[in-house]
């Protein structure tokens, strides 16, 4: 192989993108984003007030600065629309007690909001690299959704054994809830993956 094929085979490195690439103007948010999010914070704020154990209110409460934090700083929709999603996923969970009256809610949960979290975590990060052929950061993405749900089922536990509250339904409950987390997030990477290969490559043209 020659030294000009040889350089053109080896994966681009991962590195920050120049200022020009990740530079993004700031853009009011679709009403019907703006509109939901609102909602969801207020709804937060009813569920964490109301809330009887210390994790239910933490919880509630970094869901609402997360989502205020979103929309004043980064002014992404798709951002802003992912962290209210699973704001409200949270609520509906509490609020409305579908943890205990829906068999399979926190199953889909945990695969959706992993699915769905990913893809704004790779929306608001994967912008400032520049690793069209290189999977180390699809991989890095992946694994840091699954640090989230490590911290999430590590609260769970932490919350049970100084509360006294059924977060954490055992050991099979965690596990189980942990695979769900890394399917979800892999398949949510590598969708947003191809999605953002190909949005570059239009910018290209």
């Amino acid at each position: 192989m020659s030294p000009e094929n040889q350089k053109t085979s080896e994966a681009t490195p991962i590195s920050p993108a120049t200022p020009a690439q990740s530079s993004t103007e700031l853009h009011p948010l679709h009403w019907s984003v703006a509109s939901f999010t609102i909602v969801t914070i207020i709804a937060a704020a009813v569920v964490g007030i109301q809330g009887t154990d210390f994790f239910t209110q933490l919880t509630m409460a970094c869901g609402i600065i997360l989502c205020l934090l979103a929309w004043r700083y980064v002014r992404d929709s798709l951002v802003v629309l992912v962290l209210a999603t699973l704001v409200a996923g949270a609520v509906l969970g509490w609020g409305l007690n579908f943890y205990d009256k829906i068999v399979w809610y926190d199953d889909a949960a945990h695969f959706v909001f992993s699915l769905i979290g990913i893809m704004g975590l790779a929306r608001l990060v994967l912008h400032k690299f520049q690793a069209d052929s290189n999977w180390l950061l699809v991989t890095a993405l992946w694994l840091s959704w699954l640090g989230v749900g490590s911290i999430w089922e590590l609260g769970e536990w932490i919350s049970d054994q100084l509360t006294n509250t059924r977060h954490s339904r055992g050991y099979f409950d965690t596990m189980f809830d942990m695979i769900l987390n890394s399917t979800g997030a892999l398949i949510g990477a590598l969708f947003y993956w191809r999605w953002f290969r190909l949005e570059r490559a239009e910018l290209k043209k």
